[in-house]
């Protein structure tokens, strides 16, 4: 009975452990493979892995979705090519949905908000009266000192001291307009700095979103914005030295949406699809 019970407990154990070397095995290979898909996608594209990532984290940071790099890969085959596109753009999603692209994000965050300005008390009437008679004396007395110590200069000196006595005169009169001109100065000054810091603090929460997934998703937006409508049978016409487009109203549009044409329908579309698809699912997680 003892016999029977070891030797079904053992059964087990060397059936679960099977299992586990194998399941371990299969995560082996597809961990080989795809590493073996995303050596063999840069290779195919021409740059390095650093460099593809660098222009990922670039795209993203600075503009949207990064597919155009297989347009550039003369060696690919035509048929290959959405293929390629599509292996870049998981990557890509991959690479975006990290810590790192996330550290970077905060960081650029952090570094891109608007510094709150630094204001000063608002001076009244009789402070800037007594600031303003403080500094007409001291500037009376320096005059004087220079005119001792450079008695051949005492005439050229003779008018601006005149003219700093009688400023001194007129600064003595509580009444004075030029105090209150000067106290409606600063305030506007402070006020116009506060309302241009509140515009770039909503402007800076517009563009960079304490949610990395919502600067995530807006990029997708753009790429999706930008690429839409593409003529992938417009005719081009080789003219000084260029190929342009047959019809003119194609020359205006945006560049990425030459970008997309000169892509290709495969790519561009395979693209497209898939940042329609990651967009629906940043939309659904919120």
């Amino acid at each position: 009975m003892k016999q029977k019970i070891y030797r079904s407990f053992w059964l087990k154990a060397i059936t679960t452990i099977f299992f586990c070397v194998l399941a371990s095995f299969v995560m082996l290979l597809s961990s080989f493979r795809a590493q073996k898909i995303t050596d063999d996608m840069w290779k195919m594209l021409g740059i390095s892995k650093q460099g593809g990532d660098e222009s990922i984290q670039n795209s993203f940071m600075y503009g949207y979705l990064y597919y155009y790099g297989v347009k550039n890969a003369k060696n690919i085959a035509l048929n290959n090519r959405s293929a390629i596109a599509r292996d870049l753009v998981t990557y890509t999603k991959s690479y975006i949905s990290g810590p790192v692209f996330k550290k970077q994000y905060d960081d650029m965050r952090k570094n891109s908000k608007p510094q709150q300005p630094s204001l000063k008390p608002l001076r009244s009437i009789e402070e800037i009266q007594k600031d303003e008679i403080a500094k007409t004396e001291k500037s009376i007395k320096d005059s004087e000192k220079t005119m001792k110590e450079l008695p051949d200069m005492a005439k050229t000196f003779q008018p601006m001291l005149d003219l700093l006595k009688k400023n001194l005169k007129e600064y003595q009169n509580p009444k004075n307009s030029y105090f209150a001109a000067i106290a409606m100065g600063e305030k506007y000054d402070q006020e116009s700095q506060v309302k241009s810091y509140n515009e770039r603090m909503l402007q800076w929460e517009k563009s960079y979103p304490a949610n990395v997934n919502d600067f995530i998703a807006e990029r997708l937006q753009k790429m999706l914005d930008v690429t839409k409508d593409i003529d992938y049978d417009a005719e081009l016409v080789e003219k000084y030295g260029k190929k342009r487009f047959v019809n003119p109203k194609y020359e205006y549009k945006n560049t990425e949406w030459k970008q997309g044409f000169r892509a290709g329908k495969e790519v561009t579309e395979t693209a497209r699809a898939f940042a329609q698809k990651w967009l629906n699912e940043l939309q659904i997680k919120k």
